[in-house]
């Protein structure tokens, strides 16, 4: 009778010790201001770390989320977009959850788009330049400072995660590290090429200010994987791989790297082999969840999964991720 319960005390001790240690994010894009429904099946879903996407700083320092170009959700220093939404966020780490952080994606341009958030980050973090409307520094008086103070104070976000694509320009994003770091926030990355910037901004950074990094791994960083990424970048902080889901682009067949459950789980095992450090994974993102069930995918082309609802979607991805490990 003991070792009947020595051994399930030590399997219940390694089960929760699994849980804790495993890390499966999920990007949110499509859920500002969102609807109850979509929050509720997140808190139930297995997931640990929400990340609020995407949001854009503007000239005027305005801050708009990727689901609403016309009203943006920070101006003046102050929010004023929607409560409801304020609300749903505040609602996931109530229990019962499975959510334990949340994060603000930022995001900037791409190739010939017009200039916005990281442009403005390397201008702005400069001091001494002078732009109509903007406070420049990283000081309590800021731009950047009062965005930040929103997305912490406000939005009640746990880290800022960097999605820079295109300006690259690593004093500036280790200056507003800097200035996170002082407001009791962590930061984290979200590559996918360039890895000599990214390792420039590790280094430069505070030690345990980022303390993740979610790699691409789909569209342009198709080729990326943990285990020579992490060799290149020469860091220890935890690397999570990024998959596209089925339904991304409006459409239930292979498209841009996109995976189906099945996929995932098989490319998490061989991320584990390469990576053997490797500790969770992340899905982009909740909109093609939604929209893979929306359009019946799992009837209209069978090979990209089975899944008939979201709360089933979400719990297919959940477990190729886990089982991955």
């Amino acid at each position: 009778m003991r070792s009947l319960f020595l051994s399930f005390l030590f399997l219940t001790l390694f089960s929760h010790a699994f849980a804790a240690d495993t890390t499966l994010i999920m990007f949110g894009r499509g859920m500002y201001p969102g609807d109850d429904s979509t929050y509720a099946n997140l808190k139930a879903s297995g997931f640990t770390t929400i990340m609020l996407s995407s949001f854009y700083i503007k000239a005027n320092g305005d801050v708009y989320s990727g689901d609403d170009n016309k009203n943006p959700i920070i101006h003046d220093g102050k929010y004023v977009g929607s409560k409801e939404w304020l609300k749903r966020v505040a609602s996931l780490k109530k229990k019962s959850t499975s959510v334990t952080r949340i994060e603000i994606l930022l995001e900037g341009r791409w190739f010939n788009q017009p200039p916005n958030t990281f442009d403005y980050i390397k201008d702005w973090t400069e001091g001494t330049k002078k732009f109509p409307g903007i406070v420049t520094g990283t000081g309590p008086n800021s731009t950047l400072y009062k965005i930040n103070k929103v997305f912490k104070d406000v939005i009640g976000a746990d880290a800022i995660c960097i999605d820079d694509e295109s300006v690259y320009d690593s004093p500036s994003i280790i200056k507003l590290g800097a200035m996170v770091s002082k407001m009791n926030m962590h930061m984290t990355l979200c590559p996918f090429k360039t890895v000599p910037y990214w390792k420039e901004v590790i280094e430069g950074s505070q030690k345990g200010l980022i303390d993740a990094i979610y790699l691409q791994c789909y569209d342009g960083g198709a080729r990326t994987t943990p285990g020579p990424w992490v060799k290149n970048a020469a860091t220890t902080i935890p690397v999570y791989p990024i998959f596209l889901c089925r339904g991304a682009f409006s459409t239930c067949a292979t498209n841009h790297n996109s995976k189906t459950p099945e996929e995932i789980k098989a490319l998490m095992k061989s991320f584990k082999v390469e990576y053997p450090a490797l500790k969770g994974g992340a899905i982009w993102q909740m909109a093609d969840i939604i929209g893979y069930v929306k359009r019946g995918c799992a009837v209209q082309d069978p090979t990209s999964g089975s899944a008939t609802t979201v709360v089933e979607f979400l719990s297919q991805l959940k477990n190729s991720l886990k089982e991955g490990l």
